[in-house]
């Protein structure tokens, strides 16, 4: 097997940068929050005492926007409706996508991608004869006050700067200089930067500085997900886009949309001191993970490629936006459902929820919630959940999906229950319960025992006994398929207990609690006070080659620390 060395190095590099401004943890979750329906790519800015929403509008048909106003971030009320079709004398515009609000002095500043036709015409096919055109940005202002949005005008028309560009080939300076969609302006204070997407071999990240806007950093490309040439990237789908970028405790953040809308759509995220240091090389960390049902029905896309996972699909989330309000932030993002197989009955709808920074700097995940507990020989495992409004989901995760596995990744799916209980986010439940059956037969009331644990909110409970002197150890994948994990245990000599639990052990788990005994041949004795860290390493066949390749990310140990989360960055 074939190891990857520079990983470790360079998370805990980030891990350093990331202790060193952490700051205070944060109050629980308040939950995920129903905005708007028929709104996505939501944008949300804030104005002075108000916040302004707006978003690509699915009831206009995409010709035209509408901006709400708010002062609680809760309720909103239509503050314009854009048209600019209406608006310019000479142009018509459609595919109006993924709007971008920031302020320049007295005048707020409007950015949408669009596609623009001569005026009576009609809205051109994307990248086709007979006119080869592709959406690209442009921009509008008005009056901060008096809100009302003039005729668009292109970017930096006439140079070779980053530009508005609507032929689908490429400037001839390069691909990068085309500001096609997603465009995102981030108020740094050593001076605003232009954030936008472009097009070539995929979507990717691009950003300037506004002050240098011939200096251009390519950021993100969906090539690769680490500096590993045999790492695939079947998450990512070919796709980077939607950046958005927030500061935190003296560390900037890129916030980013990983994947297909209609596929394994995600969030993931990177860190940085600069917005010109935001790099994949330093750690990719998953904000949100798709909902898979794990078993039907669900979106299977049937005649069409499958997800990574191959998996049904209920729902996912992408495009957010960020703001603070009341000393935290809250992230706006849209969430694509489907109700049948092929991806048929597909909607968007905004959501709200906050965004909570760990004490460490990460953040936590908008949807997993890592249910761990003791191994018991011999024993299988149901969960069942309490919701909030007192309704149980018993089971939620059966027997037959859990087995004798003492961890679950729930991220928003009951693969075992059906309709309206199959879908079910995190902030919505109160309560959990562990079920575990000695003898494998469920219900004759033999065998059988019950652990209820309530919750609060984050993103990792504990089912087990609070005597135990142990750590859990919980990770995200790398997005490769067919991945198995395996957990290497790091100690203060410097020596390397590998193999600790093997891929037989864990297979495709995404935790397990380690109480100071290793599941290898020797089965291994390792008081924690001795340990440095963990190292969790995916084993996945490449491009169905016969050696295996192996991805291993190491986090560093506290003795007394009750979790530690392995972020491999797949989502």
């Amino acid at each position: 097997m074939t190891k990857h060395p520079i990983l470790t190095a360079v998370r805990a590099a980030t891990l350093g940068l990331l202790t060193a401004f952490a700051g205070p943890a944060q109050a629980a979750d308040p939950g995920r929050v129903h905005i708007m329906d028929g709104l996505a790519d939501p944008e949300v800015f804030r104005d002075g005492d108000r916040y302004l929403l707006t978003g690509t509008w699915a009831p206009g048909r995409n010709n035209s926007l509408k901006i709400w106003q708010s002062t609680d971030l809760t309720n909103f009320r239509e503050l314009t409706h854009y048209q600019p079709t209406q608006i310019d004398p000479d142009h018509g515009y459609c595919r109006i996508w993924a709007p971008d609000i920031s302020v320049d002095g007295d005048q707020l500043v409007l950015s949408f991608s669009a596609m623009q036709y001569p005026k009576g015409g009609t809205c051109p096919p994307i990248a086709k004869a007979p006119s080869n055109q592709q959406v690209t940005t442009w921009v509008a202002t008005s009056p901060r006050r008096n809100v009302s949005f003039g005729v668009p005008k292109p970017i930096n028309a006439g140079t070779k700067l980053p530009r508005s560009f609507k032929s689908s080939a490429c400037p001839p300076e390069g691909c990068n200089r085309a500001i096609r969609i997603d465009s995102s302006v981030y108020d740094h204070m050593g001076g605003d930067w232009f954030f936008y997407t472009w097009f070539t071999r995929g979507n990717n990240i691009a950003a300037f500085p506004m002050s240098r806007p011939d200096a251009v950093y390519n950021i993100l490309t969906p090539f690769s997900n680490y500096d590993n040439p045999f790492s695939s990237v079947d998450y990512e789908e070919s796709i980077n886009e939607a950046p958005d970028v927030i500061s935190h405790n003296g560390l900037d953040y890129l916030i980013y949309s990983r994947g297909n809308a209609h596929f394994a759509y995600g969030l993931s995220y990177l860190v940085a001191n600069g917005p010109g240091n935001f790099s994949k090389a330093r750690g990719v960390r998953s904000l949100s993970t798709p909902v898979f049902a794990e078993t039907g029905p669900g979106c299977t896309n049937k005649g069409m490629r499958w997800n990574y996972r191959r998996e049904p699909l209920l729902e996912n989330l992408g495009h957010s936006a960020a703001v603070e309000m009341g000393g935290r932030y809250y992230i706006f993002y849209h969430v694509g459902e489907w109700t049948g197989e092929n991806c048929t009955g597909f909607k968007r709808n905004t959501y709200r929820q906050a965004l909570t920074f760990k004490p460490d700097g990460t953040l936590e995940s908008l949807t997993d919630l890592f249910l761990v507990w003791p191994r018991q020989e011999g024993h299988s495992y149901s969960i069942d959940v309490r919701l909030k409004n007192g309704r149980w989901i018993a089971p939620c995760v059966g027997a037959s999906t859990l087995g004798q596995t003492p961890s679950y990744r729930f991220t928003g799916a009951c693969p075992t229950a059906s309709g309206k209980d199959r879908r079910v986010h995190k902030s919505e439940i109160a309560e959990v319960k562990l079920v575990m059956s000695s003898d494998g037969n469920w219900g004759d009331g033999k065998g059988e025992s019950a652990r209820k644990v309530s919750y609060s909110g984050g993103d990792y409970l504990y089912l087990g006994p609070p005597a135990e002197d142990a750590v859990s150890i919980t990770w995200t994948e790398t997005g490769r398929r067919g991945e198995d994990f395996s957990l290497d245990v790091m100690l203060k000599n410097g020596r390397v207990v590998a193999g600790c639990f093997g891929p037989g052990d864990l297979g495709h788990a995404d935790a397990v609690r380690f109480a100071g005994t290793c599941r290898d041949n020797a089965r291994s004795r390792i008081a924690l006070n001795q340990i440095a860290g963990f190292r969790v390493c995916s084993s996945a066949a490449w491009m169905g080659a016969v050696r295996p390749n192996d991805i291993c990310v190491r986090e560093g140990y506290r003795p007394g620390q009750q979790r530690v989360h392995v972020d491999m960055g797949g989502g």
